[in-house]
Order: structure tokens, then C-alpha cells, then sequence
């Protein structure tokens, strides 16, 4: 998972370009020494605010190049940067869906946001069980938490209810059809409830992570996470936004994770933070179990292990 590359900021200075080389690297790398199945981003691709000239898409085919020539297979949901006057959400959808690997649509009809959506992921297809191969293993959940510029105003800064109730009944059609299946949620604003787990932090040596910046939630709040946990489904979720957090907590019967800032654009390397990517390791003999997840830095290195005693 990459979080918060904001591609394109200060195109017309040698300092912009550099940083976008240097986010463009970092992938490069954590992809190589990953290979890994799937490739999420969780929001804030470019910066919009910084584009001079309405050719904020040439940055995102920029951004997907690792992931291109490395024929990695991906999905996005957007953040409060990826959209304003001169590049809007459709626009960066329009363009990676030029790629046969990209994953990221529209969801449901008329819903509020662009990135609103689910994969499925099936098991191999020589598997000798029928039933096996045609029910999901494992479903990855996409949420259009908004906000940013559009002409005329901006947009809130929330996964919209109209979405949460669109999760409830996809979520239920999914129980009816297949049973519950395993899930992960992605999205790029934090809740409420990463704001209780994150003022309480230093009360869970459990946790793993970095808590080196402050909370800014979904507002309002429109009760994503209580429909997440309702569902019986979703065992995670994954945020990115607050460059200086990169944590992991149990959340009753979830586990809600920060993602690490991953790009040279925006404020931080935030205090000596090394940048890096989350990394799931999602087990198919073992669907329900406990899943490991850690940080990959840019220097290879890996740390903030979760569940840490594993």
C-alpha cells in the first residue's frame, strides 16, 4: 500500500521533478523486493493545488509507471488532493483505466465520490474444489472519502451515508450469495475511531507504529466504521492522510492501520521518518486467522510488525 505520494508539487522548480524521481525510485524498490499480488494507493496521488497548467494526468501516468512496467495489478481510492480545478477525480480515473490492470472504478450508481467500490480476489484457479474457486477469498473494499477543491467550493471531507448504506446492502448480498467472506477496507481520511485509538496509544504496547502527528477525521462522521464492523466481515482498515502516523491497533474485532507516507511530495519525511509502504500478507489456508502486516522502508528494511509478537 502507497500512501501520500502527492505527485506534481512545484512542477516549475527543479525541487518538484526531483521529489517525484525519488517517489518514483522508492516504489520501484518496495516493488522488486515485494512482488507482491496487489497494489494499493490510498489517496493523495498528485497535488492538485500545485499544477500550473491542466496536465495534472501526465503526472499520474508518471506515478503508475512502476507499477505498469512491473505488470503489477492495482486499485486507488482518492484523497482531498486528487481533485480541484484544473484535474478532477474522473480525470485520474480516465487515466488509469487506460491500463488492462488497473482495478479502479466507479461503484455504485450515482454514489457520492469517484473510488467507491470492491474487487473480489479468487483463489487459484487450479484449485480442485468447485465451490472454492468460484466463492471470493478475499474482497477489497474501496471508499471515496472526499474533500479537496472543485469549482465553486470543495467537497466534505467524508464517505458519504449514501456509500455506507450502498456497503451495507452490497455486503448483505454478498453474505446471502457466498457467506461471509474476508475483507480489508481502504480509504484515505481517518474516523473517529482512529482518533480514540490514537489519544490512547501509549495504553496499547500491543499497537505498533509511529504517532508522530495529529488526527484530522471524516467530518461528519457517517458511521463507516460501525457498518465495517457490523458486516461480520472486515477484518482491517488501511488510511493515509496524517503524514506522521504509520500505526497498527485492534479495534474490537477489526484492526485499524495508518499506512506510511510513501511520497517525497507533501509536508514530512515528518521527524526523521523514513519513507516506506505497508505490507499485508493475506494467507489463503488460513482466511480468518490473524494476518501479519509491517512497513517496508525505502532502504529494505522492515519494521513495526503486526501483531508484534509474531
Amino acid at each position: 500500500m502507497f500512501a501520500d505520494l502527492h505527485y506534481a508539487e512545484r512542477p516549475d522548480t527543479d525541487w518538484g521533478p526531483s521529489n517525484d524521481a525519488k517517489s518514483s525510485k522508492l516504489m520501484s524498490d518496495i516493488l522488486s523486493w515485494e512482488n507482491p499480488d496487489f497494489v494499493v494507493f490510498t489517496g493523495d496521488l498528485i497535488t492538485e493545488e500545485f499544477l500550473v497548467a491542466p496536465n495534472g494526468t501526465a503526472y499520474i501516468d508518471m506515478l503508475l509507471q512502476p507499477v505498469v512496467q512491473g505488470n503489477y495489478k492495482w486499485g486507488s481510492t482518492y484523497g482531498n488532493h486528487d481533485s480541484g480545478v484544473l484535474v478532477t477525480r474522473e480525470d485520474i480515473l480516465a487515466t488509469e483505466q487506460q491500463y488492462p490492470n488497473a482495478y479502479t472504478r466507479h461503484g455504485g450508481e450515482g454514489l457520492p465520490g469517484t473510488t467507491n467500490y470492491f474487487v473480489p480476489i479468487y483463489a487459484p484457479q487450479n484449485t480442485s474444489d468447485t465451490t472454492e474457486a468460484e466463492t471470493p477469498a478475499v474482497i477489497l473494499w474501496f471508499f471515496d472519502s472526499r474533500g479537496g477543491r472543485k469549482p465553486g467550493g470543495t467537497f466534505p471531507a467524508t464517505v458519504h451515508d449514501n456509500v455506507v448504506q450502498w456497503f451495507r446492502n452490497e455486503s448483505e448480498k454478498i453474505k446471502a450469495t457466498w457467506g461471509p467472506v474476508p475483507s480489508y477496507a481502504f480509504f484515505h481520511y481517518p474516523t473517529n475511531e482512529y482518533e480514540h485509538i490514537h489519544n490512547e496509544l501509549i495504553l496499547h504496547p500491543e499497537c505498533t507504529g509511529k504517532r508522530e502527528d495529529g488526527v484530522t477525521v471524516q467530518n461528519p462522521d457517517t458511521g463507516l466504521i460501525r457498518a465495517l464492523t457490523e458486516s461480520g466481515m472486515v477484518k482491517a482498515t488501511f488510511v493515509g492522510h496524517n503524514h506522521g502516523n504509520s500505526w497498527c491497533c485492534n479495534y474490537g474485532t477489526m484492526v485499524l492501520c495508518y499506512n506510511r507516507k510513501s511520497g517525497y511530495g507533501g509536508f514530512g519525511g515528518w521527524f526523521g521518518q523514513i519513507r516506506g509502504a505497508r505490507v499485508i500478507e493475506m494467507s489463503q489456508s488460513r482466511p480468518w486467522g490473524e494476518d501479519v502486516n509491517y512497513i517496508r522502508l525505502e532502504n529494505g528494511s522492515t519494521v513495526d510488525h503486526f501483531p508484534g509478537n509474531l
